[in-house]
């Protein structure tokens, strides 16, 4: 039995945090799986920011959406893969992925003066200048050692020569 953990109108997100969507009319609905690419976004960010897309799997109609959500819950879902969705769905990632993306109602209301709203999986812009290497010491504790852009390493032919 599937339990849907949090729920806005027709989207829920089941305990094992995959989103579903209620598609169509009140009373000839079906579900909908979603496919989500950024992981650690609540389910109010992902509706907002439009970081989900159709995977292809759709279920039979309900009469009603409390039917829909009934059978959900009891596992009396038959799932059928709907090509043209999963198509659709790629596109949308497609385009949805980028790391500025934002959809066309935030860009709109932007600019006509609304709130600048900055992609939550964009992390903030360090506050000075950035090394990019680990602290030292850190490739004793295990962490992979990453190369100095400017420093040049000795071949094991040269190291033997010496």
């Amino acid at each position: 039995m599937t339990r849907i953990s949090k729920r806005r109108d027709r989207h829920f997100i089941d305990t094992q945090g995959r989103l579903f969507w209620i598609n169509g009319p009140e009373d000839h609905c079906y579900l909908s799986e979603q496919r989500q690419w950024r992981r650690g976004l609540g389910l109010e960010e992902v509706l907002l920011w439009k970081q989900c897309a159709p995977s292809g799997r759709v279920s039979q109609r309900f009469t009603s959406l409390q039917a829909a959500l009934e059978a959900f819950q009891a596992g009396a879902v038959e799932w059928y893969q709907d090509l043209y969705l999963r198509r659709m769905g790629d596109q949308m990632e497609a385009h949805r992925r980028e790391d500025d993306y934002k959809p066309t109602a935030m860009k709109q209301a932007e600019a006509r003066g609304a709130r600048v709203q900055r992609q939550p999986w964009l992390l903030p812009e360090p506050a000075g200048p950035v090394c990019g290497l680990p602290p030292r010491g850190a490739d004793r504790a295990g962490l992979l050692e990453v190369p100095h852009p400017h420093r040049r390493r000795r071949s094991e032919c040269q190291l033997a020569q010496h």
